[in-house]
């Protein structure tokens, strides 16, 4: 994603994500960019399949552990207009205005470094059966993120000559021939200098009706780091503790660098990238977990020409969370080690990654080194963040139904999380922007076995549990919430309840305390009610033969209607299966970024 990376996950190790191309238009490709009728630049569609998705997996070098890594694509499909004297037509197979994800296959992904034996540079491409036994084109050409981002925008205004002259120019052009499935296992560009290269992987022309089209298979970008680097820290840390961290650069010449050390959980160690647009530039935004990296088409803060360690520490502590991790920065210092002493006051215990980096000025990330930290409290209690959902049910065999789901929760932004059983929303307003936190949804068959308080009197439709973040992450972070559900109107007749006693009951502190609950209609089969709640755990929804005035809700204070104006954003489904995938990844959406922030 061109610009987008280069500065944000250079220094924690996003950057070297594969940014794969995707594209044209027979269930094969995904996107498509048709200049004046007579040269096409075509993608190959991609999925999240590790085998059958054109992914480009690197090898050799030193593997790292990758953040579970999701993209989100929302807009407009197709875009004409005339730039240079030229027509330019971009359609994407995707439908208008509809969410389309794509989960990353790969857990872990190869960096190298100037160092014999470090810098072997070796793949694979794993491509689709569409593409069985025909032949490949793959280029190593040395080029820097934002060449690229340049090459994108002259060939989305109908130039295509630097493009083909880069990969004229490349390092190492090699042919392979793909297997009866697509792959090829044995790809090699061995050692290579320090620097930014971009690999390509190709259809031969051969295959192609008009030898002038291109048809981009995969890409990825690559960087050779400059420096190893030896980091001193502790294998575990106690909560509210200081955690000394040290690196040292190997052989590194004296420069002025700035060091890096972040801390994120594991269970916090995902990122999910939004892109929306409608068409124009005002109307192109690009998240990261809730954090901005482009609004309105304008980078925020975001440069290659300066480190802006303050708004870069702004976005991570937003995509992680405040409770799953800590960030540092050094100013630029004139040494080839620096110390940190990471805090771990407020952070919720378990497994920490660890990753520390130098950037040098010019050269960009020079050098990366990821550890393992547990940290724990003495009485091992585990308490919880904004992105695991961990909330767990009494017993399994008691839950009928289970939906999980995770959006990004913003400050004072009303978010909804939207169901289709019993609940049908839940509307939460975050105090702080805490990024994407889950929600478990339990729709049970009987009171959970833990609660052995008796029910008030009344007759119960049904229980059931919600689970916002993990156990107890809520309270006190939500300045308001409410629960939508419905029962349909077949439960009031055959046991000859009124739809107007219904009353949503909340277990708490040992006891069941009713909620103020408002019949807000009738849609279909169903008469549909809202509860505000001032927390989330079992819920228990009763009625009763006649009026129900008698019993006296909970306070609730500040619980109304949700407020906000702006539409709350969908939420994404998530089963055991894991994020389905449609066929969208990182170079269609850098090439869309340039296509429609690059336009007025």
């Amino acid at each position: 994603m061109g610009r987008l990376y280069v500065i944000l996950f250079t220094v924690f190790i996003f950057f070297l994500i594969p940014a794969a191309a995707g594209s044209a238009m027979d269930g094969s490709y995904l996107l498509n960019i048709s200049i004046n009728s007579t040269e096409n630049v075509s993608f190959a569609n991609h999925n999240e399949s590790p085998m059958e998705g054109n992914w480009i997996k690197l090898s050799g070098g030193t593997p790292v552990t990758l953040p579970a890594l999701n993209l989100v694509f929302n807009g407009v499909n197709n875009s004409n207009f005339t730039r240079n004297g030229k027509t330019i037509n971009i359609t994407a197979s995707v439908d208008n205005y509809s969410d389309h994800l794509i989960e990353y296959p790969y857990s872990s992904h190869s960096i190298y470094t100037n160092v014999s034996g470090n810098n072997e540079m070796n793949l694979s491409f794993f491509g689709s059966s569409h593409f069985a036994d025909l032949s490949i084109d793959i280029y190593l050409v040395s080029s820097t993120p934002d060449e690229v981002w340049d090459i994108i925008n002259d060939a989305v205004d109908g130039n295509t000559t630097i493009f083909r002259n880069l990969l004229n120019d490349s390092l190492k052009r090699i042919n392979y021939s793909l297997n009866s499935t697509g792959d090829n296992s044995s790809i090699s560009f061995g050692s290579q200098q320090a620097g930014d290269y971009v690999i390509f992987v190709l259809l031969n022309s051969s295959h192609l009706t008009n030898p002038n089209d291109l048809s981009i298979l995969s890409t990825t970008t690559v960087q050779v780091l400059k420096y190893e680097s030896v980091v001193t820290a502790p294998t575990s840390a106690k909560t509210n503790y200081i955690v000394p961290v040290q690196i040292k650069l190997t052989d590194a010449d004296q420069g002025n660098y700035i060091y890096g050390a972040i801390l994120v959980h594991k269970d916090a160690y995902e990122a999910t990238l939004r892109f929306e647009f409608n068409g124009t530039r005002d109307q192109t935004n690009l998240t990261i977990d809730g954090a901005d990296l482009v609004e309105k088409g304008e980078l925020t803060g975001i440069n290659l020409t300066s480190l802006n360690t303050t708004k870069l520490q702004e976005i991570i502590e937003t995509v992680i969370g405040p409770e799953n991790g800590t960030v540092s920065f050094t100013d630029d210092k004139d040494s080839t080690s620096a110390s940190f002493s990471l805090t771990t006051n407020d952070l919720n215990t378990g497994d920490y990654y660890l990753l520390v980096c130098a950037y040098e000025s010019g050269e960009r990330l020079v050098a990366f080194n990821q550890n393992i930290i547990n940290i724990y409290t003495p009485s091992s209690s585990n308490g919880g963040g904004g992105g695991g959902g961990g909330g767990m049910s009494d017993e399994p065999e008691n839950v009928e139904e289970t939906v999980f789901l995770r959006i990004y929760l913003r400050a004072g932004d009303s978010a909804t999380y939207n169901f289709n059983n019993v609940v049908t929303s839940v509307e939460v307003t975050p105090e702080k922007t805490y990024g994407l936190v889950a929600v478990k949804m339990e729709v049970l068959h009987g009171q959970p076995g833990s609660i052995t308080t008796d029910p008030p009197n009344g007759v119960i439709y049904k229980y059931f549990n919600i689970f916002v973040g993990n156990l107890g992450w809520s309270e006190g972070k939500l300045s308001s919430s409410v629960i939508k559900f419905q029962v349909p109107a077949s439960w009031f007749k055959e046991n000859n309840i009124d739809p107007a006693s219904v009353i949503l009951y909340r277990h708490h502190d040992g006891n069941w305390q009713a909620l103020k609950t408002t019949m807000t209609g009738q849609a279909g089969r169903y008469y549909q009610y809202s509860s505000p709640t001032p927390g989330f755990s079992a819920f228990m929804i009763m009625g009763s033969v006649g009026d129900s005035g008698d019993v006296e809700p909970v306070a609730t204070p500040d619980l109304g209607t949700v407020a906000g104006s702006t539409p709350t954003p969908e939420a994404t489904w998530i089963s055991d299966k894991g994020i389905p995938g449609f066929g969208l990844m990182l170079g269609i959406m850098g090439i869309l970024i340039a296509v429609y922030s690059g336009r007025k």
